[in-house]
């Protein structure tokens, strides 16, 4: 019997620590910013376009607009997955930055994008697609 019960402590142990590690990996909380380029020709950074930045700690967003192009900046964020994903456009011109306080619990994953655009009346239309970054992950 209490080899029984020593096997089975020992499986529970071994599961709970995949799953510790597997979750470590993707919970860095590590704070990540994205850049969306305005010059077509090369490759998206930070002087060209804009920019979208999250602050892990106190889930602060930032959306900051770095061209004279005519163009807004985007900043979206996908908040726990599919279906919580959302727009924020900074149309207020070139060096200005837009802040959002926002409120995710501790350990939520977050990925956030930036794009850039021209606002046609709702949070997606507009946003050329082809001249966002790639997502960037984290977690609250």
């Amino acid at each position: 019997m209490r080899l029984l019960v020593r096997s089975a402590l020992a499986g529970t142990a071994a599961t709970l620590l995949a799953l510790t590690t597997g979750a470590s990996a993707h919970a860095d909380g590590t704070d990540r910013t994205v850049w969306a380029g305005a010059d077509w020709n090369v490759t998206p950074k930070e002087e060209y376009g804009g920019k979208a930045h999250i602050q892990t700690y106190g889930e602060v967003f930032t959306i900051t607009d770095l061209a004279k192009d005519g163009h807004s900046t985007i900043g979206i964020i996908s908040i726990g997955g599919e279906g919580n994903t959302y727009y924020y456009w900074n149309r207020d011109g070139v060096d200005t930055t837009r802040t959002l306080n926002l409120d995710i619990k501790e350990g939520t994953p977050v990925n956030i994008k930036a794009c850039i655009g021209d606002w046609s009346g709702s949070p997606t239309a507009g946003i050329m697609w082809d001249k966002c970054s790639s997502w960037a992950q984290t977690d609250a």
